[in-house]
């Protein structure tokens, strides 16, 4: 028996002996593949992944690199097939894996599939908000709204600097009919990107949305449409307050005010209304959003805040820096103590 049990560890220290050398070898070829797959060369860097698996098809890392870049390549079969021996394995690279064959099964035309997929990498790992991201970003496609929000809310208190889930969130609440919770979302992702190639449209949505449901009239009287919605709105009143500043924007008293002021006296008004509107109130909306801007309008914020997120127009944010270089500092200042109170 004793005899056994040494012929049992030898073959035991020769096996970790045989990976230990493999080991660098497999890692070599993924590093190679996973250079070739950033120069977009995907065909030579699903061959470099292949040698990597013919020495240890389980190696999760491999596995995860060849199915993200099936995914890439449009091989969605494959990418799904290469996701599924990562989970099996369920060590590193698990969740990543998850988002993978979510997204191949998405863009087979498989949106339930995805969504279950999502969903079960969940269940598995809580606190990763991509996965979340992508299930809102699954749910948006088939015009399930609440779902999609309650996916993003997940998401933002997982990492609330994740400009995409901002920016998902805003298109979502303007699609659901709910303009006020839109258009805080849309601040909150100018904010985080002020300067990417959709901002500019961020930004404009965001202007027509302050808005939005007033019209002028042929004798110049300006009219406000309000829909029959905002009864049931916990935001009601402050759109209200929208459509009344936005109509107050043509006033004597806003005559020779450029564009930039009323965009920063309107959104002033904006945040303290919301504080107001606070008291008591709980939730993401009022506790994540809510509370942030109603502190910043009260430490006189709002036109450091205003400026930045409107990089994107031009010059005018140049120009205002170069004498207002302590307000932005301030500002940077307070938005970082802020985010560590959280």
């Amino acid at each position: 028996m004793k005899k056994h049990i040494g012929i049992i560890l030898i073959f035991s220290l020769l096996l970790s002996g045989v990976y230990a050398q493999k080991a660098p070898l497999i890692d070599d070829f993924i590093n190679q593949g996973i250079k070739l797959y950033d120069k977009g060369d995907y065909a030579d860097a699903i061959f470099r992944y292949k040698k990597a698996l013919l020495m240890d098809s389980r190696s999760s890392r491999a596995n995860y690199e060849i199915a993200s870049t099936y995914l890439a390549a449009k091989d969605y079969e494959n990418a799904v097939k290469h996701s599924d021996l990562v989970i099996e394995v369920n060590q590193e690279y698990t969740d990543q894996a998850y988002i993978v064959k979510g997204s191949a099964q998405d863009l087979m035309g498989k949106p339930l599939d995805a969504v279950k997929t999502y969903k079960k990498g969940i269940e598995k790992i809580k606190t990763n908000n991509l996965l979340f991201y992508n299930l809102a970003l699954t749910h948006f496609k088939l015009k399930d709204y609440k779902e999609t929000e309650e996916a993003l809310q997940q998401a933002l208190t997982i990492d609330p600097y994740h400009a995409s889930s901002h920016f998902l969130l805003a298109l979502n609440m303007l699609f659901a009919n709910q303009r006020v919770k839109g258009i805080l979302a849309l601040y909150n992702y100018l904010l985080l990107e002020p300067k990417q190639a959709r901002t500019a449209s961020a930004l404009q949505t965001l202007e027509e949305e302050m808005q939005k449901g007033v019209t002028k009239a042929e004798d110049k009287t300006t009219n406000i449409t309000i829909p029959e919605k905002r009864e049931k709105d916990e935001f009601s009143s402050a759109e209200l307050l929208l459509d009344l500043l936005a109509s107050s924007n043509s006033n004597e008293t806003n005559k020779g005010k450029s564009a930039q002021e009323l965009f920063i006296e309107n959104s002033n008004s904006l945040f303290n209304m919301l504080g107001e509107l606070k008291k008591d109130k709980k939730g993401f909306w009022w506790d994540f959003y809510v509370d942030y801007f109603y502190t910043l309008a009260s430490n006189k914020h709002t036109e450091a805040f205003c400026y930045y997120i409107t990089q994107s127009k031009g010059d005018a944010y140049d120009i205002w820096l170069k004498d207002n270089m302590p307000k932005i500092e301030a500002f940077s200042t307070w938005y970082t103590g802020y985010l560590h109170k959280l």
